[in-house]
């Protein structure tokens, strides 16, 4: 499946929503935990009309509300959420809505953390699947980490995959990585995709667009081959044009202008302002240890006694992306909420004595400048940590309005991961 064909510039667009959105005549969709908007941003420029979104987060929904404010906005529990009222607000019959998609928050199954069962954001889950059961929508699809497929030895993937089989769905899964849908950072996503009986089609995935792999053919923690990664977006491609700034301070102006499809696509709306590039302020000595990095080094190169204490003992094949400076030719890593801390991965500044800025970290997460992330500088990290990748969204909605139009799979899936029967 080699790519030699050019990626344009039309592939990456992401324009802002039209107004009004509702009535636009594509297919109806509900965003659930929506966070700052990723997956709404990808659902409209697949096509769909969003009519309602839904988070909890104050700060959630400043953003989304600036960035779509065509779109009706619900910021509180999902507890407090009926489905009855909402399809009554939009003069819907049950069973009539197209997608209701949703990332419940993954802290309670991220390998990153403590993956308790018992963690009452987990629960979270079967809050969602009470919505889908009120509202019977045709497809309905999940977005969560891959680390909630081995939690408990599959536990909880069979209980997903239980509560769709009785609510009358069949449901399939598939780890998709991002950077195979020209997302510039190597996220994988869990996705669940489940479609209502009656409706006589079966789950799909969107075809990896980048790189010369299928899906399931990439793996977290495995080395990818370069002819495997060719044609992925590098760190150059992502954020090369967007202007020098320093630690701690903000730069608004453009200072030279885009290169490549990906830039150009990014730039589109934004009347050559640049928003959310603000550097975090970091400490006297974070700032010597990374003065003392190249592209690519990592804190084995750092001089023993700018090593924190708790480093200085660390076996050398420990921690090797603490303190790594990014490469221009590398693919950036997964954007976490702690990207402005240094001894959370790579994510120091190819050249600059600085961890990347906020719009650098949304430009690799596939947010184009013109969105604004709203809320205190901490609350932009969360929001754009936690993100779904537009672009990522914009591949799997593609693939679902596909489906809801009739129209047959494309590739088959590969996955490590199997809904148990």
């Amino acid at each position: 499946m080699d790519k030699n064909f050019p990626i344009l510039e039309s592939f990456y667009k992401l324009d802002p929503p039209s107004r009004p959105l509702f009535g636009s005549g594509g297919p109806l969709a509900i965003d659930l935990f929506a966070g700052a908007g990723g997956i709404s941003l990808g659902l409209v420029n697949a096509g769909f009309d969003v009519i309602f979104a839904s988070d909890i987060s104050t700060s959630c929904a400043a953003t989304y509300t600036r960035n779509f404010p065509g779109i009706e906005f619900h910021c509180g529990d999902i507890r407090e959420l009926q489905g009855r009222a909402i399809l009554h607000r939009f003069c819907l019959a049950r069973g009539e809505l197209d997608l209701l998609i949703g990332g419940p928050p993954c802290q309670g199954f991220s390998i990153l953390g403590q993956r308790k069962l018992s963690d009452p954001r987990n629960h979270l889950f079967a809050e969602f699947l009470r919505v889908v059961g009120e509202v019977l929508p045709k497809v309905v699809v999940i977005e969560n980490v891959p680390g909630l497929a081995t939690m408990h030895k599959g536990i909880l993937l069979q209980q997903i995959g239980g509560c769709f089989r009785d609510l009358g769905y069949t449901a399939e899964c598939a780890e998709l990585l991002a950077a195979q849908y020209g997302v510039p950072q190597m996220r994988w996503r869990m996705f669940f995709v489940a479609v209502r009986s009656d409706i006589g089609r079966r789950a799909r995935f969107p075809t990896p667009s980048h790189g010369n792999a299928g899906i399931g053919d990439l793996v977290p923690n495995r080395t990818i081959t370069s002819h495997e990664s060719a044609g992925f977006l590098t760190v150059r491609d992502a954020i090369g044009d967007l202007p020098p700034v320093r630690s701690g301070e903000v730069e608004v102006y453009y200072d030279r202008p885009p290169q490549g499809p990906f830039q150009r696509a990014m730039r589109k709306h934004s009347r050559n302002v640049v928003y959310n590039h603000y550097a975090p302020k970091l400490s006297s000595v974070n700032l010597a240890r990374i003065q003392c990095l190249r592209p690519g080094d990592d804190w084995r190169d750092l001089p023993q006694h700018l090593l924190p204490a708790g480093m200085q003992r660390a076996l050398r094949k420990d921690h090797t992306r603490r303190f790594r400076r990014m490469t221009w030719d590398g693919i950036a890593r997964s954007i976490i909420t702690r990207f402005r801390d240094p001894k959370s991965g790579e994510y120091i500044h190819p050249d600059q004595a600085r961890t990347i800025s906020i719009r650098e970290a949304s430009r690799i997460q596939s947010f184009p400048d013109w969105f604004i992330v709203k809320g205190t500088y901490t609350d932009q990290y969360d929001q754009v940590g936690n993100a779904v990748p537009p672009l990522l969204a914009k591949a799997v909605a593609t693939e679902i309005r596909n489906l809801l139009a009739g129209g047959e799979a494309e590739v088959a899936v590969k996955s490590r991961y199997k809904i148990p029967a």
